[in-house]
């Protein structure tokens, strides 16, 4: 039995990864950006990100990215319903047919094996897909797509204060498989961190 349904009060219609993930991390950054909407942690890799995720989206990363697997259903969204928290996430791309989806990642910070077991997001995912379509993925893969940044001689990807920032080409892969148990503490997880935010958003309710 869930604790807490029927009172609970969330700032959005849904939680999100990047919700719990800044909850779990810092809860006055949380506040800030949620309850009192102030302004979210914006960087030009962020940016950047984002702007992969769009050309991957339209189809036009082919020439950038020739080695880049990509499924199906790029950014596909799922909304569900994890033991009474509404979810909402976004794969990057989704193997409709498997059940499995890949994550991308940029940066010059290199990814590690040990580094993209720990990722809590690729839990977060899979328990977003075992309750959407009632089956949990085997496994996901997270995509390091490498990043440099300086002056190229090729048509710029990305500028920003004289300081372009673009793929190298390189994609490293890592594999990544799931156990119903990480499943089961996500799950777990999601209820505690939704009801945290529901208390403290109740409060700062009644304190305005």
């Amino acid at each position: 039995m869930e604790p807490k349904q029927q009172n609970r009060i969330l700032p959005k219609p849904h939680l999100s990864w990047s919700q719990l993930s800044c909850w779990l991390s810092n809860p006055n950054r949380y506040r800030k950006e949620y309850f009192e909407a102030g302004d979210k942690l914006d960087t030009k890799y962020l940016r950047f990100g984002k702007g992969v995720a769009e050309l991957v989206e339209k189809g036009l990363h082919k020439e950038l990215l020739p080695d880049l697997v990509v499924y199906d259903k790029p950014e596909f969204k799922i909304e569900t319903n994890v033991l009474g928290v509404p979810i909402l996430s976004y794969l990057d791309t989704y193997n409709s047919v498997e059940n499995i989806f890949r994550e991308y990642k940029t940066g010059k910070l290199p990814w590690t094996r040990a580094r993209a077991f720990k990722l809590g997001q690729l839990v977060f995912y899979a328990t977003a897909l075992k309750h959407s379509c009632g089956k949990m993925p085997e496994y996901c893969d997270l995509d390091w797509i490498e990043t440099k940044e300086g002056v190229i001689e090729q048509d710029d990807f990305w500028r920003e204060n004289e300081k372009i920032i673009n793929v190298t080409g390189r994609v490293v892969s890592f594999h990544r498989e799931f156990d119903e148990r990480e499943i089961e503490k996500m799950e777990n997880l999601i209820v505690k961190v939704a009801n945290e935010i529901s208390e403290a958003y109740q409060a700062f309710l009644k304190e305005i």
